[in-house]
Protein backbone atom coordinates (compact mmCIF):
# COMPACT_ATOMS: atom_id res chain seq x y z
CA UNK A 1 0.00 0.00 0.00
CA UNK A 2 1.08 3.34 -1.34
CA UNK A 3 1.48 5.34 2.01
CA UNK A 4 1.21 9.55 2.05
CA UNK A 5 2.84 9.57 5.60
CA UNK A 6 5.35 8.26 7.50
CA UNK A 7 3.58 8.71 10.50
CA UNK A 8 5.45 9.30 13.90
CA UNK A 9 4.12 8.40 17.44
CA UNK A 10 6.08 9.85 20.05
CA UNK A 11 6.00 9.23 23.93
CA UNK A 12 8.13 11.63 26.05
CA UNK A 13 7.52 15.02 25.40
CA UNK A 14 10.50 16.83 27.53
CA UNK A 15 13.39 18.93 26.47
CA UNK A 16 14.53 16.64 23.88
CA UNK A 17 10.52 15.53 22.49
CA UNK A 18 9.64 19.48 21.76
CA UNK A 19 13.08 19.57 19.87
CA UNK A 20 12.36 16.59 17.86
CA UNK A 21 8.75 18.16 16.80
CA UNK A 22 10.70 21.52 16.29
CA UNK A 23 13.06 20.23 13.83
CA UNK A 24 10.88 18.32 12.20
CA UNK A 25 8.58 20.79 11.71
CA UNK A 26 11.32 23.02 10.56
CA UNK A 27 13.02 21.13 8.47
CA UNK A 28 10.00 19.29 7.05
CA UNK A 29 11.14 20.25 3.07
CA UNK A 30 14.51 18.38 3.84
CA UNK A 31 12.95 15.12 5.44
CA UNK A 32 10.68 14.84 2.04
CA UNK A 33 13.47 15.59 -0.30
CA UNK A 34 15.62 12.49 1.65
CA UNK A 35 12.64 10.12 2.44
CA UNK A 36 10.32 10.91 -0.67
CA UNK A 37 7.30 11.20 1.85
CA UNK A 38 6.44 13.78 4.19
CA UNK A 39 6.87 12.67 8.05
CA UNK A 40 3.97 13.65 10.51
CA UNK A 41 3.66 13.37 14.16
CA UNK A 42 0.56 12.03 14.40
CA UNK A 43 0.69 11.62 18.54
CA UNK A 44 2.36 12.53 21.70
CA UNK A 45 2.34 10.81 25.15
CA UNK A 46 3.38 12.33 28.11
CA UNK A 47 2.58 12.18 31.92
CA UNK A 48 0.95 15.79 31.48
CA UNK A 49 -1.76 17.22 28.58
CA UNK A 50 0.85 19.05 26.50
CA UNK A 51 1.12 22.24 24.08
CA UNK A 52 -0.41 20.56 21.03
CA UNK A 53 -3.80 19.24 22.26
CA UNK A 54 -5.13 17.83 19.34
CA UNK A 55 -2.04 15.54 19.09
CA UNK A 56 -2.28 14.14 22.96
CA UNK A 57 -2.88 10.97 24.04
CA UNK A 58 -2.79 10.10 27.76
CA UNK A 59 -1.65 6.29 27.69
CA UNK A 60 1.49 5.01 25.12
CA UNK A 61 -0.40 1.64 24.46
CA UNK A 62 -2.72 3.78 22.13
CA UNK A 63 0.47 4.71 19.94
CA UNK A 64 1.76 1.13 20.02
CA UNK A 65 -1.32 -0.10 19.49
CA UNK A 66 -2.41 2.63 16.47
CA UNK A 67 -2.32 1.27 12.84
CA UNK A 68 -1.49 3.93 11.20
CA UNK A 69 1.31 4.79 13.41
CA UNK A 70 4.45 3.90 11.51
CA UNK A 71 7.74 4.44 13.60
CA UNK A 72 7.72 4.74 17.98
CA UNK A 73 10.17 6.96 19.52
CA UNK A 74 10.45 6.67 22.90
CA UNK A 75 11.83 9.49 24.81
CA UNK A 76 11.08 9.07 28.65
CA UNK A 77 14.58 7.36 29.77
CA UNK A 78 15.03 5.41 32.74
CA UNK A 79 14.24 2.01 32.50
CA UNK A 80 10.51 1.40 33.06
CA UNK A 81 8.24 1.95 31.45
CA UNK A 82 10.57 2.25 28.56
CA UNK A 83 11.29 -1.09 28.41
CA UNK A 84 8.07 -2.43 27.99
CA UNK A 85 7.46 0.34 25.23
CA UNK A 86 10.67 -0.69 23.24
CA UNK A 87 9.81 -4.20 23.60
CA UNK A 88 5.65 -3.68 22.49
CA UNK A 89 6.31 -1.69 19.79
CA UNK A 90 8.55 -4.42 18.24
CA UNK A 91 6.36 -7.18 19.09
CA UNK A 92 3.54 -5.11 17.39
CA UNK A 93 5.10 -4.55 14.20
CA UNK A 94 6.49 -0.78 14.82
CA UNK A 95 9.99 0.74 14.09
CA UNK A 96 11.07 2.17 17.46
CA UNK A 97 13.96 5.35 17.92
CA UNK A 98 15.31 5.65 20.95
CA UNK A 99 17.93 8.30 23.19
CA UNK A 100 18.06 5.83 25.94
CA UNK A 101 21.08 4.78 26.94
CA UNK A 102 20.14 3.18 29.91
CA UNK A 103 17.32 0.93 28.51
CA UNK A 104 19.82 -0.21 25.53
CA UNK A 105 22.97 -1.25 27.84
CA UNK A 106 20.73 -2.96 30.15
CA UNK A 107 18.33 -4.48 28.14
CA UNK A 108 20.34 -5.15 24.95
CA UNK A 109 19.79 -8.86 24.48
CA UNK A 110 16.30 -8.60 25.15
CA UNK A 111 16.06 -6.11 22.58
CA UNK A 112 18.17 -6.73 20.01
CA UNK A 113 16.76 -10.00 20.30
CA UNK A 114 12.75 -9.47 19.85
CA UNK A 115 13.75 -6.92 16.73
CA UNK A 116 15.46 -9.92 15.32
CA UNK A 117 12.03 -12.45 15.92
CA UNK A 118 9.99 -9.30 14.58
CA UNK A 119 12.20 -8.22 11.58
CA UNK A 120 12.04 -5.00 12.74
CA UNK A 121 14.48 -1.86 13.76
CA UNK A 122 15.32 0.19 16.28
CA UNK A 123 17.52 3.45 15.91
CA UNK A 124 19.31 4.93 18.60
CA UNK A 125 22.02 7.75 17.20
CA UNK A 126 21.27 10.21 19.89
CA UNK A 127 22.25 7.54 23.00
CA UNK A 128 25.69 7.86 22.41
CA UNK A 129 27.36 11.34 22.05
CA UNK A 130 24.82 13.23 21.23
CA UNK A 131 24.78 14.56 17.97
CA UNK A 132 27.64 12.91 16.84
CA UNK A 133 27.21 10.17 14.44
CA UNK A 134 29.35 7.25 16.20
CA UNK A 135 27.07 4.82 16.00
CA UNK A 136 26.14 5.14 12.43
CA UNK A 137 29.81 5.57 11.86
CA UNK A 138 31.00 2.30 13.24
CA UNK A 139 28.01 0.32 12.40
CA UNK A 140 28.19 0.96 8.66
CA UNK A 141 31.76 3.68 7.86
CA UNK A 142 33.80 1.23 9.54
CA UNK A 143 31.67 -2.10 8.96
CA UNK A 144 34.86 -3.86 7.53
CA UNK A 145 37.18 -2.64 10.29
CA UNK A 146 38.26 -5.50 12.92
CA UNK A 147 37.58 -3.00 15.65
CA UNK A 148 40.74 -2.95 18.33
CA UNK A 149 40.06 0.09 20.48
CA UNK A 150 36.98 2.68 21.64
CA UNK A 151 37.96 5.43 23.91
CA UNK A 152 36.36 9.39 24.37
CA UNK A 153 34.81 11.69 26.41
CA UNK A 154 31.16 10.65 26.45
CA UNK A 155 29.62 12.61 28.94
CA UNK A 156 28.80 16.60 28.18
CA UNK A 157 27.87 17.64 31.77
CA UNK A 158 31.25 16.31 33.25
CA UNK A 159 33.29 17.62 30.28
CA UNK A 160 31.88 20.82 30.83
CA UNK A 161 32.48 20.70 34.99
CA UNK A 162 36.44 19.46 34.19
CA UNK A 163 36.73 22.15 32.05
CA UNK A 164 35.58 25.15 34.66
CA UNK A 165 38.11 23.63 37.06
CA UNK A 166 40.73 23.40 34.66
CA UNK A 167 40.10 26.95 32.92
CA UNK A 168 39.06 28.97 36.26
CA UNK A 169 40.34 26.61 39.02
CA UNK A 170 37.53 26.37 40.88
CA UNK A 171 36.53 23.46 43.04
CA UNK A 172 34.15 20.40 41.46
CA UNK A 173 30.92 22.17 43.40
CA UNK A 174 31.33 25.57 42.24
CA UNK A 175 32.27 24.00 38.72
CA UNK A 176 28.63 22.10 39.51
CA UNK A 177 27.16 24.36 39.83
CA UNK A 178 27.88 26.52 36.50
CA UNK A 179 27.02 23.56 34.77
CA UNK A 180 23.26 23.43 36.18
CA UNK A 181 23.19 26.86 35.73
CA UNK A 182 24.35 26.35 31.88
CA UNK A 183 21.38 23.64 31.68
CA UNK A 184 24.37 21.11 30.96
CA UNK A 185 23.54 19.21 34.35
CA UNK A 186 20.58 17.56 36.00
CA UNK A 187 19.25 18.32 39.18
CA UNK A 188 20.76 15.35 40.32
CA UNK A 189 23.28 15.11 38.53
CA UNK A 190 24.81 11.92 40.27
CA UNK A 191 24.08 9.70 36.97
CA UNK A 192 26.54 11.62 35.34
CA UNK A 193 29.61 12.59 37.78
CA UNK A 194 29.32 9.04 39.10
CA UNK A 195 30.57 7.84 35.66
CA UNK A 196 27.21 6.18 35.13
CA UNK A 197 26.09 7.45 31.61
CA UNK A 198 29.68 7.21 30.42
CA UNK A 199 29.42 3.41 31.09
CA UNK A 200 26.00 2.72 29.94
CA UNK A 201 27.48 4.42 26.75
CA UNK A 202 30.32 2.73 26.31
CA UNK A 203 28.72 -0.84 26.94
CA UNK A 204 26.95 0.30 23.82
CA UNK A 205 29.60 0.94 21.69
CA UNK A 206 31.48 -2.40 22.74
CA UNK A 207 29.33 -4.38 22.34
CA UNK A 208 28.20 -2.76 18.50
CA UNK A 209 32.06 -2.79 18.33
CA UNK A 210 32.33 -6.83 18.82
CA UNK A 211 28.83 -8.34 18.14
CA UNK A 212 28.47 -9.28 22.40
CA UNK A 213 26.77 -8.05 25.12
CA UNK A 214 29.25 -6.17 27.34
CA UNK A 215 27.16 -5.47 30.62
CA UNK A 216 27.89 -2.04 32.36
CA UNK A 217 28.91 -4.62 35.39
CA UNK A 218 31.73 -5.65 33.19
CA UNK A 219 33.48 -1.85 33.37
CA UNK A 220 35.49 -0.18 36.34
CA UNK A 221 33.88 2.48 36.86
CA UNK A 222 35.01 5.81 38.95
CA UNK A 223 33.19 9.20 38.44
CA UNK A 224 34.46 12.90 39.28
CA UNK A 225 33.06 13.71 42.42
CA UNK A 226 35.44 13.59 44.47
CA UNK A 227 38.24 15.00 42.56
CA UNK A 228 40.71 17.60 44.06
CA UNK A 229 41.14 20.85 42.50
CA UNK A 230 44.66 20.52 43.70
CA UNK A 231 45.38 17.29 41.21
CA UNK A 232 43.91 19.74 38.76
CA UNK A 233 46.02 22.42 39.02
CA UNK A 234 49.25 19.97 39.83
CA UNK A 235 48.76 18.03 36.63
CA UNK A 236 47.77 20.98 34.60
CA UNK A 237 51.69 22.54 35.88
CA UNK A 238 52.67 18.99 34.26
CA UNK A 239 51.20 19.51 30.95
CA UNK A 240 48.35 17.79 31.52
CA UNK A 241 44.19 18.06 31.82
CA UNK A 242 42.08 15.77 33.39
CA UNK A 243 39.00 14.75 31.70
CA UNK A 244 36.71 11.32 32.11
CA UNK A 245 37.33 8.66 29.93
CA UNK A 246 35.51 6.10 28.80
CA UNK A 247 37.71 3.11 27.17
CA UNK A 248 37.64 -0.47 25.45
CA UNK A 249 40.45 -2.20 24.61
CA UNK A 250 40.82 -5.59 22.66
CA UNK A 251 43.67 -7.85 24.17
CA UNK A 252 45.00 -11.02 24.16
CA UNK A 253 43.59 -11.78 27.10
CA UNK A 254 39.77 -10.02 26.79
CA UNK A 255 38.43 -6.64 26.51
CA UNK A 256 39.89 -4.00 28.99
CA UNK A 257 37.02 -1.93 29.98
CA UNK A 258 37.20 1.48 32.15
CA UNK A 259 35.52 4.60 33.11
CA UNK A 260 37.33 6.85 35.27
CA UNK A 261 39.47 10.58 35.29
CA UNK A 262 42.72 10.24 33.76
CA UNK A 263 45.52 12.72 32.81
CA UNK A 264 45.81 13.53 29.31
CA UNK A 265 48.54 15.58 27.73
CA UNK A 266 48.37 18.82 26.37
CA UNK A 267 48.87 17.58 22.98
CA UNK A 268 46.29 15.09 22.95
CA UNK A 269 43.26 15.39 21.15
CA UNK A 270 40.98 14.83 24.01
CA UNK A 271 42.96 17.54 25.57
CA UNK A 272 41.31 19.96 23.59
CA UNK A 273 37.81 18.45 23.93
CA UNK A 274 36.18 21.36 26.29
CA UNK A 275 32.54 21.96 27.46
CA UNK A 276 29.22 20.18 27.06
CA UNK A 277 31.58 18.60 23.39
CA UNK A 278 32.19 14.91 23.19
CA UNK A 279 34.91 13.34 21.03
CA UNK A 280 35.03 9.84 20.25
CA UNK A 281 38.38 8.02 19.26
CA UNK A 282 37.66 4.46 17.42
CA UNK A 283 41.17 2.53 16.15
CA UNK A 284 40.67 -0.42 13.26
CA UNK A 285 42.94 -2.25 12.38
CA UNK A 286 43.15 -1.05 8.84
CA UNK A 287 41.48 2.31 9.41
CA UNK A 288 43.94 3.12 12.34
CA UNK A 289 42.52 6.26 14.34
CA UNK A 290 39.01 7.69 13.33
CA UNK A 291 37.69 10.66 15.65
CA UNK A 292 34.17 11.35 15.93
CA UNK A 293 33.41 15.22 17.38
CA UNK A 294 30.33 17.38 18.45
CA UNK A 295 28.42 18.64 21.32
CA UNK A 296 27.04 15.73 23.56
CA UNK A 297 24.32 17.57 25.20
CA UNK A 298 22.51 20.18 24.68
CA UNK A 299 18.00 20.18 23.38
CA UNK A 300 18.85 20.86 19.95
CA UNK A 301 21.77 18.26 19.30
CA UNK A 302 20.06 15.54 21.02
CA UNK A 303 17.01 16.14 18.57
CA UNK A 304 18.89 16.36 15.85
CA UNK A 305 20.25 12.60 16.05
CA UNK A 306 16.46 11.49 17.04
CA UNK A 307 15.34 13.11 13.75
CA UNK A 308 18.53 11.97 12.30
CA UNK A 309 17.77 8.71 12.71
CA UNK A 310 13.66 9.00 12.05
CA UNK A 311 14.52 10.28 8.58
CA UNK A 312 16.90 7.32 7.73
CA UNK A 313 14.58 4.61 9.51
CA UNK A 314 11.77 6.35 7.08
CA UNK A 315 13.82 5.04 4.52
CA UNK A 316 13.50 2.09 4.82
CA UNK A 317 9.85 2.12 6.12
CA UNK A 318 8.80 3.75 2.53
CA UNK A 319 10.01 0.34 0.84
CA UNK A 320 8.94 -1.86 3.50
CA UNK A 321 12.14 -3.35 3.94
CA UNK A 322 12.85 -2.15 7.50
CA UNK A 323 14.16 -4.76 9.94
CA UNK A 324 14.48 -7.58 7.31
CA UNK A 325 18.50 -6.86 7.60
CA UNK A 326 19.27 -6.72 11.38
CA UNK A 327 20.88 -3.37 12.68
CA UNK A 328 22.36 -4.99 14.62
CA UNK A 329 24.65 -8.02 14.35
CA UNK A 330 24.08 -10.00 17.46
CA UNK A 331 23.82 -13.42 18.54
CA UNK A 332 22.76 -14.03 22.37
CA UNK A 333 25.33 -16.80 22.23
CA UNK A 334 28.48 -14.75 21.56
CA UNK A 335 30.28 -14.38 24.86
CA UNK A 336 32.70 -11.81 25.18
CA UNK A 337 36.34 -12.08 27.37
CA UNK A 338 36.37 -9.35 29.77
CA UNK A 339 39.71 -8.74 31.69
CA UNK A 340 39.60 -8.55 34.67
CA UNK A 341 40.06 -4.88 36.17
CA UNK A 342 43.16 -6.01 38.70
CA UNK A 343 45.04 -6.94 35.26
CA UNK A 344 44.92 -3.86 33.05
CA UNK A 345 47.52 -2.09 32.61
CA UNK A 346 48.67 1.73 32.46
CA UNK A 347 51.15 4.53 34.07
CA UNK A 348 49.34 6.54 37.25
CA UNK A 349 49.68 9.78 38.93
CA UNK A 350 49.92 9.12 42.46
CA UNK A 351 49.71 12.10 45.18
CA UNK A 352 50.71 11.21 48.90
CA UNK A 353 50.02 13.61 51.76
CA UNK A 354 52.65 12.69 54.01
CA UNK A 355 54.47 13.54 57.05
CA UNK A 356 56.93 15.89 56.51
CA UNK A 357 60.40 14.19 57.82
CA UNK A 358 63.08 12.15 56.90
CA UNK A 359 62.67 8.47 55.69
CA UNK A 360 59.00 9.03 54.00
CA UNK A 361 59.87 8.66 50.87
CA UNK A 362 62.14 5.57 50.89
CA UNK A 363 59.40 3.86 52.74
CA UNK A 364 56.99 4.47 50.61
CA UNK A 365 59.38 3.99 47.18
CA UNK A 366 60.47 0.48 48.85
CA UNK A 367 56.46 -0.05 49.06
CA UNK A 368 56.03 -0.12 45.77
CA UNK A 369 59.23 -1.53 44.34
CA UNK A 370 57.56 -4.41 46.23
CA UNK A 371 54.60 -4.98 43.94
CA UNK A 372 56.91 -3.75 40.62
CA UNK A 373 55.36 -0.67 40.65
CA UNK A 374 58.30 1.67 38.73
CA UNK A 375 58.48 5.27 39.74
CA UNK A 376 58.68 7.62 36.11
CA UNK A 377 59.01 10.89 37.80
CA UNK A 378 58.92 12.28 41.52
CA UNK A 379 58.28 15.97 42.82
CA UNK A 380 57.19 17.75 45.98
CA UNK A 381 54.97 20.63 45.04
CA UNK A 382 55.27 23.91 47.42
CA UNK A 383 52.07 22.74 49.44
CA UNK A 384 54.23 22.32 52.66
CA UNK A 385 50.70 22.92 55.37
CA UNK A 386 50.89 22.19 59.19
CA UNK A 387 53.91 19.36 58.81
CA UNK A 388 51.84 17.47 56.59
CA UNK A 389 53.62 17.93 52.42
CA UNK A 390 52.86 16.54 49.40
CA UNK A 391 54.77 13.79 47.44
CA UNK A 392 53.55 13.41 43.31
CA UNK A 393 54.71 10.34 41.65
CA UNK A 394 54.65 8.92 38.25
CA UNK A 395 54.76 5.57 37.57
CA UNK A 396 55.82 3.60 34.60
CA UNK A 397 53.32 1.18 32.96
CA UNK A 398 51.73 -1.02 35.55
CA UNK A 399 48.65 -3.72 36.48
CA UNK A 400 46.10 -2.16 38.68
CA UNK A 401 45.69 -4.86 40.71
CA UNK A 402 49.95 -4.65 42.36
CA UNK A 403 49.37 -0.67 42.46
CA UNK A 404 46.13 -0.79 44.40
CA UNK A 405 47.90 -3.40 46.70
CA UNK A 406 50.62 -1.23 47.26
CA UNK A 407 48.70 1.45 47.97
CA UNK A 408 46.97 0.03 50.49
CA UNK A 409 49.78 -0.56 52.50
CA UNK A 410 50.93 2.28 51.70
CA UNK A 411 47.72 4.09 53.28
CA UNK A 412 47.84 1.74 56.04
CA UNK A 413 50.97 3.34 57.21
CA UNK A 414 49.64 5.78 59.36
CA UNK A 415 52.61 7.24 61.34
CA UNK A 416 53.67 8.87 57.69
CA UNK A 417 50.43 8.72 55.66
CA UNK A 418 47.78 11.44 56.81
CA UNK A 419 45.27 10.99 53.86
CA UNK A 420 44.43 8.35 51.13
CA UNK A 421 46.69 8.37 48.30
CA UNK A 422 45.12 9.87 45.05
CA UNK A 423 45.39 7.72 42.08
CA UNK A 424 44.75 8.74 38.17
CA UNK A 425 45.56 6.82 34.88
CA UNK A 426 47.68 8.14 32.89
CA UNK A 427 45.88 8.34 29.19
CA UNK A 428 48.80 7.12 26.29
Amino acid sequence: MDKKYINVGLIGYGTVGKGVVKILEENKKIALRKVGKPIKVKSICDLYPIDRPELYVKKFRDIIKDPEIDLVVELIGGYEPARTIIIEALKAGKNVVTANKAVLAKYWDQIFTTAQEYQKSIYYEASVGGVIPVVQGLSEGLASEEILEIKGILNGTTNFILSEMTKNGVEYGEALKGAQKAGFAEADPSFDVNGIDTANKLAILASLAWGGWVKVKDIAVKGIADLDIDDVMISKEFGYDIKLIGSAQKTKNGIDLSVQPCLVNHENVFATVENEYNAVMIKGKASGDVLFYGKGAGQLPAASAVVSDIINLSKFIVTNTAGIVPDVVYNRKTRLKILPSGKSKAPYYLRFSVVDKPGVLSKISGILGKYKVSIASLSQPDMNEDGITQIVVTTHETSRGNLEKALKQIDATKSIVKSKTVKIKIEM
